[in-house]
């Protein structure tokens, strides 16, 4: 028979912990370069960061995680709120209303929203668990009583929006308060359950829609891309998966002819042709290649990366943090450092297989969600497999909210580990 600190150390990831502190540390030590020259001081503030995120990570990892099951929906209602906040109070920077002045600091919800949709979803997911795999009718379900609310939603802003055509938003309206009688119908005789008012859908788009409308649709896309894995994690139909993307394709199409911003389209348009604008838009792009390219195999050294100190790379300590670790450390380096982020989603999705049960299983998908999707957005934007967009590098850009998220992430892993069964 096992005994209690036995069975501790067992469950205890020591590998989760070894590969996050590593990259944690070359984060650090590239910071204390990219900054040198400009910001000396900044890889302090990283490490005071990463001592706050410690302290976050002990929390969340020793409460019980059936805790995390009941505080599920508050932390997800009460993020949605500050999301909703930030449209209404937020303050306007960088192209973007993102965040809450609070006095002492700023306040990103969009960022604490990636840890609200892993926990709404997961807890979602097992309450209203689907055999055979989701079909998009389990996930829209068009009679819930929430579907025509947002029609209505939607027609108002159209008619605000586009005052030509008023006539097509009341007809909308009417329509849609028709569509409210049924789905009333449908409620009463399926006895007020909290399935029949809000489907997984609105769980997932909620989110996805008030950060895109701020407007950031990259982060807005990371959060859609959480919430997809796991909902791909629990299984869909063939059939269904592919109507799904047809609709994307759709939306996709709508939205860049109706809904994107300029700066949003140039992005697109520098992305698939990066020498037609060198010195404009695709400046960035442009010079996180050549940062990526110098470095050649085993990199110029620490602190001699040219394009990081004379400047020529910009956002060198957050969002092209890699292209500095390129230029400095090579080829040899990069691949290190792209191996400790493999290692990191292995153990991961290795603690999502053994988990005690579908909530636990499901919180680890989607906390290892957060962390890859990260790191591919942000390695395949500055190698210029992506447009260029406002995603940080786990544990390795500078940032206190992201960092704070990504490590929240790790000890949710810790959390289902821990508190497994030892079998």
């Amino acid at each position: 028979m096992r005994s209690k600190n036995s069975s501790f150390r067992v469950r205890f990831p020591m590998g989760l912990v070894f590969y996050a502190s590593l990259l944690s540390l070359v984060g650090v030590i590239n910071i204390a370069s990219a900054a040198r020259a400009t910001q000396p001081n900044l890889f302090m503030y990283q490490m005071l960061w990463l001592l706050i995120a410690a302290g976050v990570a002990a929390v969340v990892t020793f409460v019980q995680t059936r805790t995390l099951g009941l505080l599920a929906y508050p932390f997800y209602a009460g993020v949605m709120t500050l999301l909703g906040a930030v449209l209404i109070f937020g303050v306007v920077a960088k192209g973007g209303q993102r965040w809450l002045d609070i006095g002492f600091m700023r306040l990103q919800p969009s960022e604490l929203a990636k840890i609200a949709v892993v926990l709404a979803t997961a807890k979602f997911c097992t309450d209203y668990e689907v055999y055979g795999g989701y079909r998009l009718r389990d996930l829209i379900r068009p009679f819930n009583f929430s579907r025509p609310l947002v029609v209505i939603a939607a027609c108002l802003w159209a008619f605000k929006k586009f005052p030509a055509y008023h006539w097509f938003a009341v007809l909308g309206i009417v329509m849609a308060l028709v569509w409210m009688a049924f789905s009333f119908q449908q409620i009463r005789r399926e006895g007020f359950h909290f399935y029949q008012i809000i489907a997984l859908g609105d769980v997932i788009l909620v989110p996805f829609l008030l950060i895109a409308v701020e407007p950031d649709l990259a982060t807005g896309m990371i959060v859609l891309a959480i919430s997809g894995t796991m909902v791909l994690f629990c299984g869909m139909r063939t059939l269904s998966l592919l109507i799904a993307g047809v609709f994307v394709v759709g939306v996709a199409l709508v939205g860049w002819n109706f809904f994107l911003k300029d700066y949003q389209k140039h992005r697109v348009h520098t992305f698939l042709d990066p020498d037609a604008d060198i010195r404009g838009k695709g400046y960035q792009a442009m010079q996180s290649m050549i940062a990526i390219g110098s470095g050649q195999v085993l990199g110029k050294g620490f602190g001699e990366g040219t394009q990081t100190q004379l400047s020529f790379l910009p956002e060198n300590h957050t969002d092209f943090v890699f292209s500095v670790l390129a230029e400095e450390w090579g080829f040899v380096g990069a691949f290190l450092v792209l191996a400790l982020f493999l290692g990191l989603v292995l153990s991961m999705v290795q603690i999502a297989s053994k988990a005690q049960d579908r909530f636990a299983s499901l919180l680890a998908v989607g906390a290892a969600s957060v962390v890859f999707w990260h790191m591919m957005v942000n390695v395949g934007m500055v190698i210029g497999l992506l447009p260029v967009a406002g995603v940080p590098l786990p544990f390795v850009s500078y940032g206190g909210a992201s960092m704070l998220v990504q490590v929240a992430a790790l000890a949710i892993c810790m959390n289902v580990s821990l508190w497994r069964k030892v079998r």
